[in-house]
């Protein structure tokens, strides 16, 4: 059988995290329409009878701001060493953006180009923009024009990546879906929640902390904190007589109940921690290392 390491590369909201989660075949990864939705280099691990294929999702390549914005953008970058394919996924709707190509020029790891969202594009548009990417980027190993969103193209760019891979046995157990624990997988479940629920200015600074999770046969208890930056964040996070984190946490049950398969319960605290994404003891309590 086949078995290595795909790194998922590209800009805020390429629709990265949406390609892999279509790959799995359901939702392990937080996704929205919001930049920064993806902070930490995931492995996402797919298995069937002929291979494994171990999927890095990484924070999209964006201008960094502040502190956690370099770490992010350090670990985008990282995430292409050490791999036997980078997946470079492009946004067709966008007008094209060639400074990424540079830094795939350097790369010797061979790369498949995914042209993504081409159901947003007139066919022409998208056609002469993925022209020019491929005048700008290396030899490439394939290309791929797919909507992931809507499952088209998944099935050749796994095909393609298959024939890529080495031989080899199991990288992690059939079972393992996923490299982190049971308490990252909820956080981000929650995190997704106050993406899609927020204002824009909010979720940026948001980071969810579970402290506790009671588990049982059938039925689990979260107990979590969202953390922002600013009073007033807390107060929208909160809403008027509690209703969006009441929103947060019914919204957050239901997928948290369908992951695991048990009837789950979440409590939610909302702290403010002024400036935490600057903070050298809050980035590093909270898993962000310079």
């Amino acid at each position: 059988m086949k078995s290595g390491y795909v790194a998922v590369y590209g800009r805020a909201n390429a629709g990265k995290s949406t390609l892999i989660n279509a790959c799995l075949g359901f939702k392990l990864l937080p996704v929205s329409s919001k930049p920064q939705t993806t902070r930490d280099n995931v492995r996402a691990i797919y298995n069937d009878d002929e291979c494994q294929i171990v999927f890095t999702d990484s924070p999209g390549v964006f201008k960094p701001h502040g502190k956690l914005g370099s770490i992010l953008l350090r670990d985008a970058e990282s995430a292409k060493e050490g791999v036997d394919v980078i997946a470079y996924v492009v946004d067709s709707k966008e007008v094209p953006d060639f400074s990424l190509c540079e830094k795939l020029k350097k790369e010797k790891t061979p790369i498949i180009l995914c042209f993504n969202k081409i159901d947003l594009v007139h066919a022409n548009i998208g056609e002469e923009r993925l022209a020019r990417y491929v005048q700008n980027l290396p030899p490439l190993a394939g290309i791929v024009r797919m909507s992931a969103k809507d499952g088209y193209g998944v099935d050749d760019f796994l095909g393609l990546v298959k024939k890529l891979l080495p031989e080899g046995e199991r990288i992690f157990p059939e079972g393992m879906v996923s490299d982190r624990p049971k308490e990252y997988i909820i956080a981000e479940m929650i995190r997704e929640k106050c993406l899609r629920l927020l204002k824009a200015e909010v979720p940026h600074s948001i980071y969810v902390d579970v402290r506790q999770i009671d588990e049982k046969d059938k039925e689990m208890e979260v107990f979590a904190d969202i953390i922002v930056e600013k009073d007033s964040e807390k107060g929208i996070v909160v809403g008027q007589n509690g209703r969006m984190v009441s929103k947060i946490r019914q919204y957050s049950e239901q997928t948290i109940s369908s992951y695991f398969g048990k009837k789950a319960y979440v409590d939610l605290l909302v702290k403010a921690v002024p400036d935490w994404r600057n903070s050298d003891r809050y980035l590093r309590k909270f898993g962000y290392e310079e």
